[in-house]
């Protein structure tokens, strides 16, 4: 025990909180309900204790495999009652012929948000993700695991569940690792290109004119996403209302100055509070005055 840090513990959580994000869009638009998952949480724990935490009597499981270097397995566990809801209207949208085709449908949708999100977090282009099995037992391995509970709300809450992913200690070691060097090298990166651009601006050449920046306070918006709705529509919003955008959670925002888009940015949590990670900043950012 131990042998799972604080930082990757949050790294995992991250990563399930970008690849969930995903896979509840992709499935709201298959099965036509709301689908909601929030607020993972992580610890390390023996398997035995883990399977021990989950507070239901008929589960199923739904296992997922890596390819490539990282290799092994993990799993996915809800509660039956619960994600019945989910898999009968994803047959009633014909997207499913029974409930384990429908469980393995979910599995593929939530791989998939798996794969996007390492595409984003991880540049390492031979790791992938997919859907194995769903079995109804124990997961197929054993020795210590990240125990992540994450909440889940379906149809606008009228079913509010939880469910549990767990990843053996050294696979998720491994995507943790990944994860944050690849996050401390791009900072690296950028703070290196930034002290370049400092020094060459220290020496201003002759011919060149230069502006001071203004030291001024200015504010700036994140822009998540938009779209175009009837104006009857807008004006008949009630509170617990769901408007759908067309942008995935796991897609770019964009950093907005005087209605202007300046750079795009991946949403963060940091701590408890809203952030962004600027991944490009556009051309004509610097040319901009207050």
């Amino acid at each position: 025990m131990g042998s799972v840090s604080p930082e990757h513990l949050d790294a995992l959580c991250e990563l399930d909180n970008i690849t969930l994000g995903s896979a509840a869009v992709r499935l709201e638009k298959n099965a036509g309900i709301q689908v909601k998952m929030i607020k993972p949480k992580a610890e390390e724990l023996p398997i035995d204790e883990a399977i021990g935490r989950i507070p239901v009597d008929e589960k199923v499981i739904i296992v997922l495999a890596y390819a490539g270097d990282y290799g092994g397995e993990m799993a996915f566990i809800f509660p039956k009652d619960d994600v019945s809801v989910l898999a009968d209207a994803l047959v009633s949208q014909n997207k499913s012929d029974n409930f384990e085709s429908a469980m393995m449908f979910i599995g593929q949708e939530i791989a998939e948000g798996i794969n996007e999100s390492l595409a984003m977090l991880i540049s390492r282009s031979n790791l992938s993700c997919s859907a194995q099995t769903v079995i109804e037992e124990k997961p197929p391995f054993e020795g210590d695991v990240v125990f992540i509970e994450i909440q889940l709300k379906l149809d606008g809450g009228r079913v509010s569940s939880h469910f549990w992913h767990l990843v053996p200690v050294d696979l998720g070691n491994k995507l943790a690792s990944d994860m944050l060097g690849e996050l401390g090298a791009q900072l690296e990166e950028f703070e290196k290109k930034t002290k370049e651009e400092k020094k060459s601006e220290k020496g201003p050449r002759k011919d060149e004119k230069t502006e001071a920046i203004p030291d001024i306070m200015v504010e700036v918006a994140v822009r998540l996403a938009n779209k175009r709705m009837l104006f009857q529509d807008l004006w008949e919003v009630n509170p617990g209302d769901v408007i759908e955008f067309p942008q995935y959670v796991s897609q770019p925002v964009e950093l907005v100055y005087k209605e202007r888009v300046i750079a795009m940015a991946q949403v963060v949590v940091v701590g408890e509070r809203f952030g962004v990670r600027i991944t490009e900043v556009k051309n004509y950012a610097k040319g901009i005055s207050g």
